[in-house]
């Protein structure tokens, strides 16, 4: 579409531009030119004429034509739907601005000199580029070095330091000298490797200064140097890592402290380096990482008649680091084990204060001595053992056996070690028996001490003669526990005795459940083949007790762990059994108990169903099974999910059971629930329905008007009363609680007036958007807990919406009995939570019913901050990042927490606008400006919008530059009464205006909006399913329209790390509700430091 206005390239202004186009039309171009959306703009060959590509909405492009002609008319075009005769759209004014900022350009800026500097540079760039032309064409594949013509290469000469101090561990440190034809030392060492890393000059003396632009180093020089500026920035750090590093890191400004771990990387560079190592002051050797055994001689040799002598020579003059795993010995370095090192170091500190480091051993330690310290030297150093004392070491193959007896009640036992002919018993004391004093045995120590570790593990006793246990316990756990690990390394021999005290008869106990719908309890009875009525209730004590075993009539020890009780054992564990509940070999409880055990025990198992429980099971799994007729005025409406889940209601009320109606949003739970309500009362007579219990809906506020309509619409018979006005006019419509089939009252109404409501018995509690309950500990949650009624229901789309805990106050109030206390039930395993809600959970997703259903397009529109935006968010996040880590150092993760959740808050409130808190702010907001072409793109193509932010501030704005452009909306948020959101709904279906601008918390249920086909949301919510539920405001039944759902994301801020964090986060729900797309949105410590890169 092309028009004609009034302007010629020589007269073009801004004033002008403003004056065809409008203000806001103009504000819309000033914020594409500023934030880049002009992608090309070429001069055509006539001079008059201008075509450019401008980036809109949606990643699309526009192709905007501009062209001056000769009678002074400026004729332009584009291709977006917003363009129309009457007005220049947005991408016309932005290349328009570009032409006018060209045109000043070149009439204002002086024409350059060209100086001494700039030729030569010129020719340097040139030279840069016919070098880089050259390499690519001669040598495509190597990597080539900068020319020396261009920059000079740097000598550098490395020293490593080894820092000794009297307290302190041993550290490396790195000293430089650099230069070209000089060396000259770098007396600042941090301050040459940040000048390196940030190109800067630095002047080390008259003669040389460094200069990045004129000088490079090699490349292992500079991976090195890379590596000690690592070190430099991570010192912080490694300061609190190594003790050491801070006591030396401040001796001297000439050192760079080299921790093990850049230590580890560095180490492969040394032979592609000069460096050297100084052991000390001014003793330089050549660096090199040696391997193999430590040049420290150690001699094992006789010393007199009775004794022996070990010497250690260079041990004094060596330092070992086990942190870096080196050991400095005569100026070289060794690599080494950390513990072998550890052990040498303290070997040294043994022998600080002697003359000599000679050790002379007792013939009684010898042995020992040579099993243990010898072979530990050996793995580092030569050993040179005399041959008086290698000809008598001898080192046969350990037997060990183990004889166990069982006499009095004790349980006796004896170990012994054998090494052919020299026999060894260990308990109580050590004692050795051989024919042979001239051998040295090497004992294999590790096998015995792997024995002896096991056999300390019981609690065996000595009386001077016998090694024993006496206490059941003891003796169960040895037997069953301590004995089939031991057979590993030892060989048993038990006496009969023993035998028959690990019991030799194999029972096999049974279990029979059922209920007793008359009675509403859960029997449990149990069997054993071989056992009496008394014994087996002895048994079944010992398995509530969980004992590990039980003794049976003749004393033998009956393992209560062993498969055949597995099953019996997982019964008790599953209904959480106690003693007091044990009446014989019977148990009764109440039936609710029995749902904790559904699909839990197949028919080949060691526990039978009775008729009547699994007839329960079955009916609560298939509820089309009592086949319950809906009501014939209602049926014709009804949609075959609904009709299930109707038939999921009675059933669940046949059994006098609880549930939650938990479907997607727009799926009908309220006409489910008026069904059930109508089934309840159809048939009834006026005087009948006089004498019933009434029906009692707790909702929110906005909701309740809600309710009423839909009963006049679906059941208008029903007698329904809206328990709401002043406190007096609520008071006398409560004095006859008979007086209405329903009652309909608020959360924050039922908090004020429970007193009035727990006096009254309802048949039927349906609590809606339950979620309102899910604190235990709120008024709300209490005042419904104290309500009396029959059968109680929950509706809600959300049963958790941040922790697992909520589902608990939930069941709480609509199935008491079904899960123990809270503790407990936080400690139940998330898979037998899921198993037990399975049949009273009914959650249907609107993708797997509503084939019918137009598709919901979901998408991320990302937005960019302006200038003045992000200068304001990158200032506020540096700032927050410092704080937070401050404030969970010293304060801790939950003191901290809400003034990080602050925080947060003003850093998304950036991403929207600054003006939410920023006051004066006169800049823009790129999420904003991409909003507004939103806008613009909606009411070109017929589209309408419900537009949703958390922030009611942030509304106002949006309300703001919508009433500049002369935009008709609604607008709703927690202050609109309930009947004006009814009356707002139900216009806007109508067809009456094209936005609904909504406050995410107060519109993002119980509003039905299907008038609208594109839902924006404008900020991030921490829990995806507050957004899915004011998405569904939209995509429901009834619409006949694709619906778009757009997320406006700013880009690189925390609003990407909110996205990716709901993502992760969206497993909770779908490991106890199957299926689901709701998320939990409780933040912990890791998150915040994820959010904030810290």
């Amino acid at each position: 579409m092309t028009t004609n206005r009034e302007a010629t390239i020589a007269s073009l202004d801004k004033h002008t531009i403003q004056q065809i186009c409008g203000a806001a039309t103009y504000k819309r171009g000033e914020a594409y030119l500023r934030l880049g959306h002009i992608l090309s703009m070429k001069r055509e060959l006539d001079g008059q004429s201008y075509r450019a590509n401008v980036k809109g909405n949606q990643f699309k492009r526009y192709e905007v034509e501009i062209t001056f002609e000769q009678d002074g008319r400026v004729k332009a075009s584009c291709e977006c739907t917003s363009y129309n005769s009457q007005t220049y759209c947005k991408h016309v004014a932005a290349v328009l601005l570009s032409l006018v900022n060209h045109k000043e350009t070149e009439t204002t800026t002086e024409q350059p000199t060209i100086t001494e500097r700039d030729t030569q540079l010129t020719k340097q760039v040139m030279h840069l580029f016919d070098r880089a032309l050259n390499r690519q064409s001669e040598h495509p594949d190597e990597q080539v070095e900068r020319d020396d013509e261009d920059t000079e290469l740097l000598n550098i000469e490395f020293t490593c330091k080894l820092l000794k101090g009297y307290s302190n561990s041993p550290m490396f440190a790195m000293m430089m000298k650099v230069g070209s034809s000089r060396l000259y030392i770098v007396q600042r060492m941090k301050d040459f490797l940040r000048n390196i890393d940030s190109s800067t000059p630095m002047v080390f003396a008259k003669h040389f200064t460094y200069d990045p632009q004129e000088h490079r180093f090699r490349d292992a020089d500079l991976q090195l140097i890379k590596l000690m500026i690592e070190a430099m920035y991570a010192e912080e750090i490694y300061k609190d890592l190594f003790h050491s590093f801070s006591s030396y890191s401040h001796r001297e400004e000439r050192i760079m402290m080299i921790p093990p771990p850049i230590w580890d990387k560095m180490a492969p560079l040394f032979n592609q380096v000069n460096i050297a190592f100084e052991e000390k002051p001014g003793v330089l050797h050549r660096m090199e990482l040696m391997e193999g055994s430590l040049p420290i001689t150690v001699q094992l040799d006789k010393a007199g008649e009775d004794g022996y002598q070990l010497a250690i020579d260079g041990l004094k003059n060596s330092l070992f680091l086990d942190n870096y795993r080196i050991a400095a010995v005569g100026g070289l370095l060794y690599k080494a084990e950390p513990e072998q090192l550890r052990r040498f170091a303290e070997l040294k500190r043994m022998f600080h204060y002697e003359q000599d480091t000679r050790l002379l051993i007792s013939t009684d330690q010898i042995e020992p001595f040579i099993d243990r310290v010898v072979r530990g030297l050996k793995q580092v150093v030569d050993v040179e053992i005399s041959p008086q004392i290698a000809d008598r070491i001898v080192n046969p193959p350990l037997k060990a056996h183990m004889y166990l007896d069982f006499i009095d009640n004790k349980l006796l036992a004896k170990l012994e070690y054998n090494y052919d002919d020299i026999v060894i018993t260990p308990l109580p004391q050590s004692h050795i028996q051989s024919s042979r004093s001239d051998v040295l045995l090497m004992r294999d120590i590790e096998r015995e001490h792997r024995i002896m570790s096991l056999i300390e593990r019981s609690a065996f006793k000595f009386n001077g003669k016998d090694v024993y246990l006496d206490q059941e316990d003891d003796i169960y756990d040895f037997l069953y526990g301590t004995l089939p690990q031991l057979e590993n390394d030892v060989d048993i021999y038990a006496t009969a005795a023993v035998n028959a005290v690990m019991g030799t008869i194999e029972y096999r106990p049974k279990a029979r459940l059922d209920v007793d719908i008359g009675t509403n309890w859960l029997e449990v009875s149990f069997d054993m083949e071989g056992m009496d009525e008394a014994e087996i209730q002895k048994l079944l004590r010992n398995l509530v007790e969980k004992k590990k075993y039980y003794r049976t009539a003749d004393g033998a020890f009956l393992s209560l762990e062993q498969d055949n009780f597995r099953e019996i054992n997982r019964l008790f564990e599953e209904l959480d059994l106690r003693r007091p509940e044990m009446n014989g070999n019977r148990l009764r409880m109440p039936a609710v108990r029995s749902f904790q055990l559904m699909d839990q025990f197949g028919k080949a198992s060691g526990v039978q169903l009775g008729k009547t429980l699994r007839k329960l099971w079955d009916d609560l799994r298939n509820p089309d099974n009592l086949d319950f007729e809906v009501p014939a005025s209602l049926e014709t409406i009804l949609r075959d999910y609904q009709k299930y889940g109707y038939q999921w209601l009675k059933t669940l009320s046949h059994y006098g059971l609880g549930g939650i109606l938990a479907d997607d949003m727009g799926l009908g739970k309220t006409i489910q629930s008026i069904v059930y309500i109508v089934s309840e009362t159809e048939g009834s007579t006026e005087e009948s329905l006089a004498q019933r219990a009434p029906v009692l809906i707790v909702c929110p506020a906005s909701l309740i008007y809600n309710w009423a309509r839909e009963f006049q619409r679906f059941a208008p018979q029903l007698r329904v009363v809206v328990a709401a006005g002043d406190r007096e006019e609520r008071s006398e419509l409560m004095a006859d609680f008979q007086g209405a089939d329903v009652w309909i009252t608020s959360y924050p109404l039922l908090r004020r007036d429970i007193e009035s409501y727990e006096q009254q018995h309802f048949r039927t509690l349906f609590l809606d958007e339950a979620q309102a309950i899910k604190n235990y500990a709120s008024l709300t949650a209490h005042a419904v807990r104290r309500l009396q009624a029959t059968q109680r229901f929950a509706l809600t789309g959300t049963p958790i919406e941040n922790t697992i805990d909520e589902l608990w106050s939930i069941f709480e109030a609509i199935f008491p009995g079904l899960f123990s206390g809270k503790k407990a039930f936080s400690e139940l395993p998330r898979e037998k939570i899921a198993r037990i809600v399975k049949p009273f959970i009914l959650r249907r997703l609107k993708r797997d019913v509503l084939k019918e259903l137009p598709d919901k397009i979901e998408s991320v529109q990302p937005s960019e901050l302006s200038t003045e935006q992000k200068a304001l968010y990158l200032a506020y996040l540096e700032k927050l990042q410092s704080d937070v880590v401050h404030d969970l150092a010293h304060g801790g993760f939950q003191k901290s927490r809400m003034k990080i959740l602050a925080g947060l808050t003003r850093l998304r409130q950036l991403c929207c606008h600054p003006g939410l808190f920023v006051s004066g702010y006169e800049g823009t907001s790129g999420k904003l400006d991409q909003l507004m072409e939103i806008v613009d793109e909606c009411q070109g193509s017929g589209k309408r919008m419900l537009i949703f932010s958390q922030f009611t501030s942030m509304l106002d704005i949006i309300r703001k530059e919508l009433d500049q452009r002369e935009r008709s909306y609604f607008y709703l948020d927690g202050s609109t009464p309930a009947l004006t959101r009814v009356e707002m709904s139900g216009q806007f279906n109508e067809g009456e205006r094209d936005i609904f601008l909504i406050s995410l918390k107060a519109g993002g249920t119980g509003l039905n909006l299907i008038g609208a086909d594109t839902v924006v949301l404008y900020d991030l919510w921490w829990n995806p399913a507050v957004e899915q539920q004011a998405a569904d405001r939209a995509h429901r039944i009834g619409q006949k329209n694709v619906v778009q759902v757009i997320r406006l994301v700013a880009q690189g801020t925390i609003e990407e790390k909110m996205l990716e964090l709901q993502q992760r986060k969206k497993d909770l729900i779908e490991e106890v509700i199957q299926p689901g797309d709701a998320a939990i949105s409780t933040l912990t410590e890791a998150d915040i430091r994820e959010l904030l890169e810290i």
